[in-house]
């Protein structure tokens, strides 16, 4: 699969949104209004019962699952994905899960062409853009196309009943981190959205670690991650997420965890209010969470000059990796 694949430049569809308590069971009307037939659900790590509520829903409208998703998409088991939707002769995809679903998802959706339909059952935002990426030999590709762009979402805060406390930290800490970097950044059109997102995930996050079953806390996280990845799909990654894509590819190490020890040196990330946002703060907001903030402590020791190498020479990341920002945030993570 080429990394180059893009075309940002359309103008994207807008999902359908369906969200509060018991949303899921509108599912079999949302798949009728795309006119699909015969979805094929990927399924997440530890979402097996709420495959299962999506099998009974659905009836003979889901055609099949793929339930080996893994971290990080790597090719040789997306393709399985692909072939999966090609034999039972799906006409779309619904994931259901966090990022690593909703990964698996839109490479079926780029490569044959189907509609996809995102069930979160985390707070990972991925769900919100048409960015895809896979893990490969020579390490990460990515790209975008709207094709990858869902259909659909489904928040239900129900479908958070089996999430542990420690994925809702470690995703909702992926979605603040690329906040920061978008108000890091050049003022933008995504930059009040963002400034909206971490305002909030920073309120609602330590209290859901604390009380996952909190119903309203639930559905604040949910409408303030899909913020985050919506300020994401309009200014696109920043170092610290590619780096933390590289390293969790390589090392096998949780995304969210390496944002947590990445996003205090993304820059001044001052809000709209003007309010520098300091490097210690972000830290023990990670703390808060449960979440290492020490490089070291989860990832081996690694060749920096040669990962901003491997990054800078990558063709589909010819804009955001920028050398000396990717440099300055390992410098000061290195420390």
């Amino acid at each position: 699969m080429s990394g180059t694949t893009t075309d940002e430049n359309e103008n994207l569809p807008s999902p359908l949104l369906f969200a509060g308590g018991g949303s899921l069971e509108e599912l079999p009307e949302i798949v009728d209004r795309l006119g699909a037939r015969k979805a094929l659900l990927v399924v997440g790590p530890g979402c097996a019962a709420p495959a299962e509520r999506v099998r009974h829903l659905l009836g003979g409208r889901s055609t099949g699952s793929f339930t080996d998703t893994v971290a990080h998409v790597p090719s040789w088991e997306v393709n399985l994905a692909v072939a999966s939707a090609q034999e039972v002769h799906a006409d779309s995809v619904i994931a259901i899960g966090g990022g690593s679903s909703a990964g698996y998802a839109k490479i079926v959706a780029l490569a044959l062409g189907l509609p996809w339909i995102a069930v979160p059952t985390t707070l990972s935002g991925a769900e919100m853009t048409s960015r895809y990426f896979v893990t490969t030999g020579k390490g990460k590709e990515s790209g975008r196309s709207r094709r990858c762009a869902a259909r659909a979402v489904v928040r239900d805060p129900e479908l958070l009943d089996l999430t542990p406390a420690r994925v809702l930290a470690s995703s909702g800490m992926a979605a603040v981190g690329a906040c920061l970097e978008i108000l890091a950044g050049t003022p933008s059109r995504a930059s009040a959205t963002a400034a909206d997102a971490q305002r909030a995930l920073r309120e609602v996050l330590p209290l859901l670690v604390r009380d996952p079953a909190d119903r309203e806390l639930r559905v604040r996280a949910l409408e303030s991650a899909a913020l985050a990845g919506a300020a994401l799909e309009a200014a696109g990654p920043g170092p610290a997420q590619l780096i933390a894509e590289d390293l969790g590819a390589t090392h096998r190490v949780d995304h969210g965890s390496l944002i947590a020890c990445l996003a205090p040196h993304v820059g001044a990330g001052a809000d709209l209010a003007g309010q520098v946002l300091p490097a210690e703060t972000v830290r023990n907001f990670a703390g808060s969470l449960g979440l290492p903030v020490d490089l070291g402590s989860v990832c081996p020791p690694f060749d920096a000059d040669a990962l901003v190498e491997r990054l800078a020479a990558r063709p589909d990341l010819a804009g955001p990796a920028a050398v000396d920002s990717l440099r300055l945030v390992l410098k000061e993570a290195m420390r």
